[in-house]
């Protein structure tokens, strides 16, 4: 009887010992993602945590996992061969200036099995304690023109002075880039160093620092509201700092822009901007060598039929690349917000539901139980021509946080409307 009982309990064993080896049933399929966070990715000092959900197209959630920087966090399911899978970043952010709590959910539709390298990120800096520029002659008031962040001080003393203070991009040198305006001169001037380390202070003679006698005139198309951004970089920088040279608002449209830019500085330039009209706003960011003199917009548009996150459903017209639309909303004091942004392959027509997905995810978030719906926010095209204009391409790429990074000669464009 005992040696029974020891056979029993040995096939037990071995019996389950080999189902264990087993990995999937057959017919199915293994499919896991593995994210490694970069040991130097900063998130925002706003953010409490940051979650990784993978889902099925039910809304299901099948595994999930906080990620931080300098782990890997796999997530794992299996399925049907045509099983198709999303993943879910949720980023949880407090300001505590006035007190609001946020939710940010990024879906990204229809991803790849593998590894997914998430690239370093700097956080912005606001310390204000890393770099000083003393400007005297330089006239009152005296202002910064290019849109660096910093702060400083003016006043009328010695033939008008300004204080400025700021950080550097990288640590613990970085170059750097500024530019002032003399209220009595024609042309402003600039400050540029390489290489500059944390804590440097600089006593200048604002007449001492090159003018900016180059200008840049681009022509617009008919608008009635234009921002632009024009950045400078440096070939083989290993910050990769995008040196802020000018930037623009016109809530009231633009026809053309003169551009202050100085030349024999900068090796390549991100130009940024944006224009349209009541309905619909055109976007672009392209890297070259140049400025452009001239831009154009993009053709592509679309039609939502169907703004409910349970049945959403729009067409399309033109050659994207993905699609990215925004439900968002707020309890009834806005003091916490949340927002679901959802990321797509561009075909003619695009219908999907993450209604359920959504309501999933807040199952984690106790703070997040009163929300039933989310109206739509926005909804926007965007083709790109960086890579291939391939929809996984650029999908990795902004998983991994690289989808800002624009090769020379290359650029994204695209089509937006606001719903809220």
């Amino acid at each position: 009887m005992k040696k029974m009982f020891l056979l029993l309990m040995l096939s037990a064993v071995l019996f389950s010992c080999s189902k264990d080896a087993d990995d999937t049933p057959s017919g199915l399929r293994d499919f896991g993602i593995t994210l490694r966070v970069d040991a130097n990715y900063q998130n925002s000092q706003f953010v409490k945590s940051w979650y990784a959900f993978l889902s099925d197209q039910d809304g299901n959630i099948l595994d999930s996992g906080e990620l931080q920087a300098g782990q890997s966090l796999t997530l794992y399911t299996i399925g049907d061969p045509s099983d198709v899978y999303d993943l879910s970043y949720v980023y949880n952010s407090y300001y505590d200036f006035n007190d609001e709590e946020t939710y940010t959910i990024n879906t990204y539709s229809n991803i790849d099995a593998g590894e997914y390298n998430i690239c370093p990120r700097l956080a912005f800096e606001s310390t204000n304690d890393e770099i000083y520029l003393n400007l005297t002659k330089i006239g009152y008031p005296g202002e910064v023109t290019s849109s660096t962040a910093g702060v400083g001080t003016i006043g009328p003393e010695n033939g008008g002075y300004y204080n400025y203070r700021g950080n550097l991009t990288g640590s613990p040198t970085s170059d750097f880039y500024i530019s002032f305006n003399n209220p009595n001169e024609q042309f402003d001037r600039y400050f540029w160093r390489k290489d500059v380390t944390e804590g440097s202070v600089f006593n200048i003679d604002y007449t001492t620092l090159p003018e900016i006698q180059n200008t840049v005139n681009v022509q617009s198309p008919s608008n009635t509201i234009f921002g632009y951004g024009v950045e400078g970089l440096i070939n083989g920088d290993i910050n990769n700092v995008h040196h802020s040279i000018r930037e623009g608002n016109y809530p009231n449209g633009v026809s053309s822009l003169s551009i202050p830019v100085p030349t024999n500085v900068f090796d390549s330039f991100y130009f940024r901007l944006g224009f349209g009209n009541n309905s619909f706003q055109f976007f672009r960011v392209q890297h070259s060598a140049i400025i452009p003199a001239s831009v154009a917009s993009p053709n592509l548009s679309f039609i939502v039929n169907n703004q409910s996150p349970a049945n959403f459903n729009m067409t399309t017209n033109g050659e994207g690349t993905t699609y990215d639309v925004i439900f968002r909303g707020s309890n009834a004091n806005e003091t916490v917000f949340v927002a679901h942004r959802i990321y797509g392959e561009v075909a003619p027509e695009i219908a999907f539901s993450k209604e359920n997905l959504r309501i999933n995810i807040q199952q984690t978030y106790p703070d997040l139980t009163g929300f039933e719906t989310l109206p739509l926010g926005s909804v926007s095209l965007t083709y790109y021509n960086t890579l291939s204009n391939s929809y996984k391409d650029i999908l990795k790429n902004r998983i991994e946080g690289k989808v800002n990074i624009i090769p020379l000669n290359m650029y994204y464009e695209g089509v937006s409307k606001q719903f809220d």
